[in-house]
């Protein structure tokens, strides 16, 4: 072929390949980094893989595939920003040559080869930078030849020169998106005082670990076509999608056990980072048993590290191989900590360097024709590809025999230095062999001369496993037992690989265990012999049986607890799932994973099938809560306005008009209908509603008053009260009091206050109760339209009608009953006739729908709780199904937004409008807002707190609204957090130091600034007379001029904090320390340490003496520090009673179901000793009033705007009390952090026409907001 890379050597078969694409629904962003506003620079919203595969070429297919991903002008683009070290001119034709020519020898689109025995198997690759999905063709096809299916990832992260994601919706429209290469500069972020080595490399390992999740998933499901699944080839070309599809039971492509992970450079450090690392929440794990890792990059993973996950230790660590080059062999720090990492992985882990070989030799570039030196790197080829796939074959340690193979002996060459400022060096290597592989360590290498290895491989163990077999001498000495006890050896010949490694886990089980006997030893060998134990997974479970029920055995239950015998057919495993699905609460998607998770652990599924149960869930779950995708409607409406969200400039050209919308503008809320855009079953019931809302926005604010707020509400205020306000609309609070056994008065009172502290005030406040009458009549009404009917069935009834156990819904023998017969019997629910659950009353939808909302749900269920408005009127009490939808309809809710949970509820929701024939608000859905790292469940809260965990709901370590209020957290920086993360349709689950970041940017130009000290040392200036005072009158901003100065003392004795000395001096340490001089904060003068004095007990320094440099030529400090000066006159310094350092309530960022166990013991500390300036008084004092002010004007215009109050009305109402707490009082302390003041504190001064200072009986206590990020000084 002309112009084209080489063929594969040795090709055992044809190699095809085939780029395949699936849109990521909904999209996920990474990280902070924008490359402009609105648009960030991590999207996962598609992955995109090429296939590498034996190839059935009887068809015929076309030879030859674009070496150069297309379009061409953007790949020459890319690699122009790539290597910017050479100049576009001398690249671009280069670039084009290769590009419009070079081709890669493999069929282009063919279909996969069948199998002649056992399934191929899987290897997942990913490039590094600059690379791409065909820059490393070489070694994937080259493994594909060999019989394996390679997966090589398009990673969209902005490693690779150019890529372009498309963007799918259901009616395949789709638009382009160019991503080139990124680098920290081209990116922004927002301020913080984290200071993070690799930023955007970090975030780019996040986004791959989804990424590699991801296409193993799709991947799996294209080969089952289990569920509903958009892929198509990236190219759009028609291919034999059979011939990747099983027609039995057995798979094409080995998934479920045996995968191999392989990557180069930061793909290898991609790799690494996997495996040390969970899968995501959504995922389940991919079985790696071999990891393939080439001339890894690791700066990227913080160090020490990375190490396998937990998971792979407590199991089996997957083998692993690292094949280095010369050129990172010589990197003396990197080879250090790679050989830490590989031993980490133990005995089943090589690291090999290949001399004579540099970083590019594992990519295409050096083997494309014209390259100098081609002929050298088709030889370091040739080598790679022969370890790789000797490696993956199990069979390294026979390749090794074959390969040249020495000690390393490192030599420098010439005078001349490299980058480092080092000896040039290379490694030693005899003349005659131009490659040969460099083992880490001799020992590493299996020790043949060892008798047990011999015995060992005799009992069929390779030579690896025989050698990690006879390294612990407990379990070698078992395993020679067991051999020669039970004559597992003999002239007849060995055991298969399969059952000597069963065997060996045995002897490695054994030596943990003191009770398993003869007869127990022979009974597992036994049943291992006899194929009824299959994996370690259940040898461990045998020995641990054996251990509890020692011989006489009982086979059935053995095999039971062992899983022998162990089958399940797709029906059963699906009628299993649907039986736990009917008895557990599941809100939709985003309970996948743990659902799953628990489905594995119950026993009758734990030797399931992983990938089959996932499957199997993904389909119940398609036919209870619709496709994953969960934001698409099922509407015409929805179908023809969504393209109105891809109107987008490129990423990298932001338009003007775009970059100042704002989030009410764009993507989902800018794509929601126009008020009356709403279909109506009548057209007089949309005229009716424009004729009351005059065309406005109405929106509502529904909450259950059953506890307090959290974060996660705050998005839903946010969407609710801010795309009304933005569209000079109208939204309700509207308390959804439908549950009396639930509801407190103090819920009532606290959402109202959160809501106004949020910055907004309700148009109205009303109740689901102000309509029980209403919903009463409709309710009847229902039942006159045969659409409701009142149900005698128990729950267990009703669960079991509604699909329990068999997965289709039932009819209930009630659904028939005569209309008359339900009204009479509805009318004796609502005089109290029956007791709870007797009776309810229940909608008669579409039991042939495949929605679960749609099989007759509860409308009307008996109560006996008062309530708390209408007190004993009532007996029956209104479902949220039935209330919902009903009271949006009386209000004339324009757009009724919620979060994606209630997507299927959207159905029933629209069902029971036209049933009514009443007027049909528009549901839409939204992704929900959770932090990692903390708990919002109720249940769990309420725990906390009565088991003394935490102080209260309000204790500032949790995530309700009302402790982020008492910590100080500014409602502004709350908003700004949700605005800046945008509404759309994905779930956002986000780590807590991403909100620490946006309060931090928010406080930083909003909070006035003090000096504080923490830890007090005394310092006396010796060159200051005893009386001497200087007032020094110092900005609160140095940037904002506006929020005023203080005026504070300058004395002879002064606070420093105790971290800002040393009594030993260094090079690289900048504050004060003995001779040493520092500058302080606004003081007039620098000052120098000449002693000190320590505490003769503890030997503690107490005391420093200092000079202040106020004479002669002063040279600038390197440094600046903070001080407090002890000046009693004026107050001076203000000390601290209490301040209390908040830091996370939970060690893990997903707190277990035992979250108990996961509380941080020092998620809070207390200091006693802090001062502050003396400004502190005049600066709280102002604060207060002016914070007074501010909510009396709100409230004064809030009480306005709603009329007069009667008597009676117990409705809660703007207060000014309610905006106003010691939390207003907020600054930054100099180089220590941002605090507020705690409502535990007393200050006198706050009292109107009190003075602003301090009073005896004041009490100080401090919350910290959020730490700060030092300056270079502090840090040094």
């Amino acid at each position: 072929m002309f112009f084209s890379l080489p063929e594969c050597p040795d090709n055992k078969y044809p190699v095809g390949s085939t780029t395949f694409a699936t849109p990521v629904q909904p999209s996920v962003t990474f990280g902070t980094a924008t490359l402009g506003p609105g648009q960030p620079a991590l999207v996962l919203d598609e992955v995109a893989f090429t296939a590498y595969y034996p190839a059935n070429v009887a068809t015929g297919p076309q030879k030859g595939v674009d070496w150069l991903l297309r379009p061409l002008n953007e790949g020459l683009k890319g690699f122009v920003i790539f290597a910017e070290s050479i100049p576009s001119w001398v690249l671009r034709p280069i670039v084009y040559l290769y590009g419009a020519l070079l081709k890669i020898p493999v069929f282009s689109n063919a279909p996969l080869l069948k199998p002649k025995e056992k399934s191929w198997p899987l290897v997942i690759f990913s490039h590094g930078l600059g690379g791409s999905r065909t820059a490393y063709s070489q070694i994937c096809s080259r493994l594909a030849a060999s019989g394996r299916v390679v997966l090589a990832i398009e990673h969209r992260d902005g490693t690779s020169p150019c890529c372009v994601s498309r963007e799918w919706d259901k009616g395949g429209s789709r638009l382009s998106r160019v991503i080139h290469y990124m680098t920290e500069k081209d990116l922004k972020r927002p301020e913080t005082s984290e200071e993070i080595y690799l930023p955007l490399r970090k975030d780019q390992l996040e986004f791959r670990r989804h990424e590699v999740y991801t296409v193993y998933h799709t991947f799996v499901s294209m080969l089952h076509r289990r569920h509903p699944l958009q892929v198509e080839t990236l190219d759009s070309s028609e291919i034999d999608w059979s011939s990747w599809t099983a027609s039995d039971d057995q798979p094409l492509v080995e998934h479920s056990r045996n995968v191999a992970l392989a990557g180069h450079s930061f793909g290898g450090c991609t790799m690494f980072y996997i495996l040390s690392m969970p899968p995501p929440s959504w995922a389940v794990p991919i079985p790696v048993t071999k990891t393939l890792i080439h001339d890894p990059w690791l700066d990227p993973i913080p160090s020490p590290g990375p190490t396998p996950l937990d998971d792979y230790k407590a199991k089996s660590l997957p083998d692993l191989l690292v094949i280095n080059s010369q050129g990172f062999t010589l990197w003396d720090e990197h080879f250090e900590r790679l050989t830490s990492v590989v031993n980490a992985w133990g005995p089943k882990a090589k690291l090999l360097t290949l001399l004579k070989s540099q970083h590019p030799h594992f990519s295409d570039f050096l083997v494309l024709p014209l390259i100098p030196g081609r002929k050298t790197a088709l030889k370091v080829m040739d080598s790679i590809s022969r370890l790789s796939d000797a490696f993956l074959d199990g069979r390294l340690d026979e390749r090794l025999e074959l390969e040249p193979t020495r000690a390393m002996e490192v030599e420098v060459v010439g005078k001349k230095k490299d980058a480092y400022g080092k000896p040039k060096r290379t490694l030693k290597a005899p003349l005659t062999l131009t490659t040969i592989f460099e083992l880490m360590a001799p020992s590493s290498k299996p020790d043949s001369s060892n008798p047990l290895v011999s015995l060992f491989k005799s009992l069929g163990l390779s030579q690896v496993k025989a050698a990690e077999a006879a390294k612990s001498p407990k379990s070698a000495a078992i395993l020679k037992d067991l051999i020669e006890k039970y004559s597992l050896v003999s002239d007849q010949g060995s055991l298969d690989e399969k059952h000597a490694n069963l065997v060996a886990a045995l002897s490695g089980n054994l030596a943990k265990s003191e009770s398993i006997g003869d007869a127990e030893q022979k009974y597992i060998i036994d049943k291992i012999l006899e194929d009824k134990l299959k994996s370690v997974d259940q040898v461990s479970a045998a020995t641990k049986y054996l251990e509890a029920h020692p011989a006489p055995v009982d086979a059935a239950a053995f095999d039971k607890e062992c899983g022998v015998g162990f089958t399940i057919t797709p029906e059963e495993l699906g009628e299993k799932v649907s039986t736990y699905l009917s008895t557990t609460a599941v809100a939709g998607w985003n309970n996948l994973g743990a659902v799953i998770s628990s489905i594995r652990s119950t026993p009758d599924l734990r030797w399931a099938s992983a990938v089959d149960v996932k499957n199997t869930v993904e389909q119940i779950f398609v036919g209870k809560f619709g496709p994953k995708e969960s934001a698409k409607g099922k509407s015409k409406e929805a179908k023809k306005e969504a393209p109105k969200a891809k109107v987008a400039a490129p990423i990298d050209t932001p338009s003007p008009e775009t970059s100042k919308k704002t989030v009410f503008e764009e993507g989902f809320l800018g794509n929601l209908h126009k008020p009356g855009g709403n279909p109506q079953i009548h057209p007089h019931l949309r005229d009716a509603h424009l004729a009351a809302t005059k065309g406005a926005v109405w929106t509502r604010f529904p909450p259950e008053p059953n506890g307090y707020l959290h974060i996660g509400h705050s998005k839903a205020i946010f969407v609710n009260f801010g795309y009304a306000a933005h569209h000079g609309g109208k939204c309700y609070l509207r308390y959804d009091d439908t549950n009396p056994e639930k509801e407190e008065a103090r819920y009532f009172e606290s959402i109202l206050e959160t809501i106004r502290w949020l910055g907004f005030e309700p148009w109205k406040i009303t109740y689901s109760s102000d309509y029980f009458s209403e919903l009463y009549d409709l309710a009847v009404e229902l039942i006159k339209r045969d659409k409701a009917y009142v149900c005698h069935c128990t729950q267990e009834q009703i669960k079991i009608d509604r699909g329990g156990g068999h997965g289709q819904p039932t009819a209930c023998v009630h659904r028939d009953r005569p209309i008359e017969e339900s009204l009479v019997e509805f009318k004796n629910m609502k005089d109290g006739k029956y007791q709870p659950k007797e009776a309810n009353l229940r909608m008669k939808q579409d039991l042939s729908d495949g929605n679960p909302q749609m099989w007759d749900l509860t409308a009307y269920r008996v109560l006996e709780t008062p309530h708390h408005r209408t007190g004993d009127k009532w007996k029956i009490y209104p479902t949220y199904d039935y209330t919902h939808c009903l009271v949006d309809s009386f209000e004339n809710i324009s757009h009724s937004l919620c979060t994606t949970e209630f997507v299927a509820s959207r159905q029933s929701y629209e069902w029971l409008c036209d049933a009514l024939e009443v007027y049909k608000p528009r549901q839409s859905e939204y992704g929900r807002l959770s932090l990692e790292g903390t708990v919002m469940s109720k249940r769990k809260i309420l725990a906390l707190v009565n088991e003394g965990f935490v102080a209260g709901w309000d204790d500032p370590r949790l995530y309700t609204l009302i402790a982020l209020r008492r910590r100080g957290i500014p409602p502004g920086a709350i908003l700004a957090f949700v605005g800046d993360l945008g509404v759309s349709v994905a779930a956002s689950n986000i780590q807590i130091s991403r909100f620490e970041q946006t309060v931090r940017q928010y406080l930083e130009s909003t909070a006035p600034r003090l000096l504080m000290v923490m830890d007090p040392l005394k310092v006396v200036i010796e060159n200051i007379p005893e009386d001497s005072v200087t007032m020094v009158t110092k900005p609160l901003h140095p940037k904002v001029p506006d929020l005023g100065t203080t005026t504070i003392p300058f004395t002879r004795t002064i606070y420093i904090d105790a971290d800002d000395f040393r009594e030993e001096d260094s090079k690289d340490y900048f504050r004060l320390a003995p001779g040493k001089t520092v500058g302080l904060f606004q003081a007039p003068y620098p000052i120098t340490c000449t002693s000190y004095r320590k505490d003769p007990t503890t030997g503690k320094v107490v005391e420093l003496t200092c000079r202040l440099e106020d004479s002669g030529a002063v040279k600038k400090p390197k440094a600046f520090i903070q001080w407090v000066a002890d000046h009693p006159a004026s107050g001076s310094p203000v000390r601290v009673d209490e301040t209390r350092i908040f830091n996370r309530l939970f060690k893990s960022d997903n707190p277990p179901s035992d979250f108990r166990s996961d509380i941080n013991p020092d998620s809070l500390e207390v200091k006693r000793h802090a001062m502050l300036e003396v400004g502190f008084w005049s600066l709280a004092k102002r604060m207060f009033s002016e914070a007074k002010k501010e909510s009396k004007v709100r409230t004064d215009a809030a009480l306005k705007a709603s009329g007069p109050v009667a008597a009676d009305d117990d409705t809660p109402h703007a207060s000014s009390e309610q905006l106003i707490g010691n939390e207003c009082i907020r600054f930054q302390g100099l180089r220590v952090g941002y605090f507020a003041v705690d409502k535990d504190t007393r200050l006198a001064c706050l009292e109107d026409g009190a003075e602003a200072v301090g009073k005896q009986g004041d009490y100080l206590v401090l919350n910290r907001i959020v730490s700060l990020k030092e300056d270079s000084g502090k840090s040094a």
